[in-house]
């Protein structure tokens, strides 16, 4: 484990700190300005796609996997497990979002995944060419970013929501 940690790259770890960083601070519940409510969910999933990216490039097998996962956990996610209690202020053209562990979570299962893979490349295990790898680590990248475009469905659903009076909101 030592000789993986001392070759993984410094900007790696820089990374491991940010995500981190952003996934706790989705455990609190907060106001958010709209477009920066949106950010999440688009850079989760930019970050998935650029896992297919540069682990197998734009293929259509690991692409159309990809698109797959994302779209069923999705819908599901959305119809399923709708993000309760996000609302929308137009007036202050905010979000409020209660506080949860779920973006955490999958925040470092695409960090842990992308690198999990990054080392079995590194050390030349052969699965990590297969096409069968390729298909099933872009079906679990698409997963993942499917919960990030159900949490962006739910904010578009807040948003359309005639607004609602709330009881004042008690920062814990």
């Amino acid at each position: 484990m030592l000789q993986v940690l001392s070759h993984t790259p410094p900007w790696v770890f820089a990374l491991f700190v940010a995500l981190l960083a952003f996934g706790v601070l989705q455990t609190r519940s907060r106001d958010v300005k709209a477009i920066l409510a949106y950010v999440l969910p688009a850079g989760m999933v930019a970050l998935s796609l650029s896992g297919i990216q540069s682990s197998f490039g734009f293929k259509p097998s690991p692409l159309a996997a990809w698109a797959v996962g994302l779209v069923a956990i999705a819908v599901i996610g959305y119809k399923a497990f709708p993000h309760k209690g996000i609302s929308f202020d137009p007036a202050n053209g905010t979000f409020y979002i209660p506080g949860s562990w779920v973006p955490l979570a999958v925040i470092m299962a695409i960090f842990f995944t992308k690198y999990a893979f990054a080392v079995m490349q590194g050390f030349g295990v052969a699965a990590a060419r297969s096409p069968i790898t390729a298909v099933a680590l872009s079906l679990i990248y698409g997963c993942l970013s499917g919960y990030f475009v159900a949490r962006a469905s739910s904010l578009v659903a807040a948003a359309r929501r005639p607004r609602q009076t709330h009881a004042p909101r008690v920062e814990t």
